[in-house]
């Protein structure tokens, strides 16, 4: 009897630990590798990996965009974009060295400089590996098919409440991020990024990331130097105006990370919020700023929702790729 009792335990122990564990995202997958594993092998492959080939970007909600066609280089955190389409985009230059960005701009004949992107990123993928920890989000790993000829894993996150996130098709042999989705609640692909022409690893020489531009080319520092603080009230006592932000966030958004740059003497403070999966920045300021400002448009890259207004004498831009509707409820929640 105590026999049979002891193994109705160790089974109801090992149903348990089974559930625990799909929880958290650690059931096994594709060769033998837990969906949490393959994430984390994406993010030491984002630290790593050598590789050269053109990535199609496009957006499909709210409204269909025409596609980005860039071809890519990079050799661990650098990296270097050269746009190809749309036309009015061609000749354009990124390069990030893990320090500095610099985005030539041939029509104007000039090049933005700002910081890298790559600490920033890095925060983002550390956050989400923890929620996904802590069971806030859903990972599961399916078989799927290639893409730019390459076998792939295929990663779906969803939220706790089951609800579709993103897709990632992962390249079973680097690690590497083939192609990857954006979904709104439905399961509808707001936006598609992936690789249609790929060679992994490449041979990426040094020079391929320095900042060479044509001599009669300006240079023009966008952004100075940043400081940033955890929570709002530490950088309140920096700043001569009441800082904006929501009453409420939309569900599933938590603050990252408060900003405050000093242009002209004047602060810039920009709350940064995510759900892992889409971000939205709340810039306020007293410094006019205008649409065709460089500003403007270093804080706003292609792709991205904007919205600006005056609240008194403090403007204020929402700035991201979130959903129109989260950008309607932070907008009414500010105060």
């Amino acid at each position: 009897m105590e026999n049979t009792a002891s193994g109705a335990d160790s089974a109801l122990r090992r149903v348990l630990v089974a559930i625990a564990l799909w929880s958290l995202g650690w059931c096994a997958s594709a060769q033998g590798q837990t969906p949490v594993q393959w994430l984390e092998r994406v993010e030491r492959a984002e630290r790593t990996v050598s590789l050269e080939g053109v990535r199609v970007t496009q957006f499909f909600l709210p409204t269909p965009t025409p596609p980005v066609e860039e071809h890519i280089v990079r050799s661990g955190v650098r990296y270097r974009v050269e746009y190809l389409r749309p036309l009015v985009r061609r000749g354009e230059v990124l390069i990030d060295d893990g320090v500095r960005r610099f985005h030539f701009l041939p029509r104007l004949k000039k090049v933005d400089v700002l910081p890298s992107e790559q600490p920033l990123m890095l925060r983002r993928r550390q956050e989400m590996l923890k929620r996904l920890h802590w069971g806030e989000m859903l990972l599961e790993a399916k078989d799927a098919e290639p893409v730019a000829g390459r076998k792939t894993v295929l990663l779906v996150m969803k939220s706790a409440q089951g609800k579709p996130l993103r897709r990632w098709w992962i390249d079973r042999e680097y690690g590497v991020i083939l192609r990857m989705e954006e979904l709104t609640p439905r399961g509808e692909v707001r936006m598609r990024t992936e690789y249609v022409r790929l060679t992994i690893p490449a041979d990426v020489r040094p020079d391929r990331f320095a900042p060479r531009f044509p001599a009669q080319v300006q240079q023009q520092n966008i952004l100075p130097p940043t400081r940033v603080f955890a929570s709002v009230e530490e950088a309140q006592v920096l700043v001569p105006f009441p800082i904006r932000r929501p009453r409420e966030l939309p569900s599933g958004y938590r603050l990252t990370e408060v900003r405050l740059r000093l242009i002209g003497q004047r602060p810039l403070v920009s709350l940064h919020y995510s759900n892992e999966v889409s971000s939205i920045a709340l810039f306020q300021t007293r410094m006019p700023l205008r649409n065709h400002m460089p500003l403007m448009r270093s804080l706003s890259p292609l792709a991205v929702r904007v919205e600006k207004w005056q609240d008194g004498d403090v403007t204020l831009v929402l700035i991201g790729n979130a959903p129109p509707e989260v950008f309607q409820q932070i907008r009414k929640a500010v105060r």
